[in-house]
């Protein structure tokens, strides 16, 4: 009894020297965790970078013949929406789309054979007008020579009266016929002088029944390609409806919209230099808006290029020539940096940068005309001037 209880004692004390043992050996672990983690190894030493090395350019004045480019869409010199001025149904259909067309030539034709009864009825009016006209001359002649015969008769009669050798009935007889011949005179005469205008009036009434009766072929107005055709044969067509459109492609516009600058430079049929792909034509300034749009503040221009190497519907970029600017300030763009609105360029003095605000004036192509900020013969940066800094010491490269 008295072994057993030694046993248990000293399984405890072993017991308690293990968790002492583990105790310590995971602190000692912790511990150098800890060292290793937070151990930033040796401190690194900062040194001065080299001085950066940029490209020079020496501010100069001279004279600028700046260039506005501008970009549009070549458009057909002449285009015609067509439409039938009379209504009726489509007949024939002549012409495709594509097809190049001589001025006058037939493109579509309705069924005119009601347009065609109306004119010969027109005609038919106009030339039994026309003969009665010349019946009525007629007539009027032998009534004028029937009146004088028997204004002379009347005469004769008046003498036997006077003579007692006719009868007052028979001078009075006389006398009534000589009264209804003067009136089938006058009422020929009426005829006779109104004649020119009825004669008129009928052939005006022909004339719009072959004008109505020609309407019903519709023909090209002038020369060019079929571009639409929206009638097919059995369609009933109205006076008001387009059906076929014609376009001229032998010269080709340019529309533009300017600046008042720009419109101020140029001048009615000068020649400007068009650019469509790799091709460059010399075009002529055909017309110009002198009063601008009051929505855009821009005037419209026209360019006009031949069509033979180019085609409708191609972008096309034009050089518009401004005024010439003479003793100017001018800087690469490569130059000029922005910021918040505000434009800047960094002077080079004694291997120091120094960064001035430029006012800018016009852009002509890569390089801007300044109005303000520095003066001719100052060295400033040309170009990678994005990183910069006022005051950085920098190796000149000119």
């Amino acid at each position: 009894m008295v072994d057993y209880k030694n046993q248990s004692s000293n399984t405890s004390q072993l017991t308690k020297q293990l968790w002492g043992s583990l105790m310590a050996i995971t602190l000692a672990a912790a511990i150098v965790m800890i060292l290793v983690v937070t151990d930033k190894g040796p401190e690194a030493k900062l040194e001065e970078l080299p001085p950066l090395k940029v490209v020079l350019l020496e501010v100069q004045r001279h004279d600028v013949s700046p260039t506005e480019a501008l970009t549009g869409r070549l458009q057909p010199v002449k285009t015609a929406q067509l439409k039938f001025e009379v209504q009726g149904r489509v007949q024939q259909r002549l012409l495709e789309p594509g097809v190049f067309v001589e001025q006058g030539h037939e493109i579509l034709k309705l069924d005119s054979q009601d347009l065609e009864d109306q004119f010969t009825q027109a005609q038919s009016q106009y030339d039994i007008e026309q003969a009665g006209i010349q019946r009525d001359q007629r007539m009027l002649k032998l009534a004028q020579q029937n009146l004088e015969l028997q204004k002379a008769e009347v005469k004769r009669y008046e003498k036997l009266n006077n003579d007692s050798l006719i009868s007052a009935s028979q001078l009075d007889a006389a006398r009534q016929q000589m009264l209804n011949l003067d009136s089938q005179v006058s009422d020929l005469q009426y005829k006779v002088t109104t004649a020119k205008a009825r004669l008129s009036l009928k052939q005006s009434e022909r004339d719009v029944a072959k004008r109505n009766f020609e309407r019903a072929t519709l023909v090209a107005p002038f020369s060019g390609y079929i571009n639409e055709i929206n009638a097919e044969v059995g369609d009933f067509v109205t006076a008001s409806q387009i059906v076929a459109t014609i376009v001229d492609t032998s010269l080709l516009d340019l529309h533009l919209d300017v600046r008042g600058e720009v419109i101020s430079a140029l001048k009615l049929h000068q020649e400007v230099d068009v650019v469509v792909g790799s091709i460059k034509i010399v075009g002529q300034l055909v017309a110009m808006q002198p009063d601008p749009d009051i929505s855009t503040n821009t005037h419209a221009i026209r360019i006009r290029v031949p069509g033979e190497k180019v085609h409708s519907g191609m972008l096309a970029n034009a050089n518009l020539p401004l005024s010439q600017q003479m003793n100017v300030i001018t800087v690469p763009v490569s130059a000029v940096s922005t910021n918040a609105g505000e434009s800047f360029v960094y002077e080079y003095e004694n291997g120091v940068l120094k960064k001035l605000p430029v006012v800018l004036n016009n852009r002509v192509g890569s390089e801007y005309i300044l109005a303000s900020g520095i003066e001719a013969g100052a060295n400033i940066v040309a170009r990678d001037v994005a990183g910069l800094k006022d005051g950085q010491r920098v190796i000149a490269n000119f």
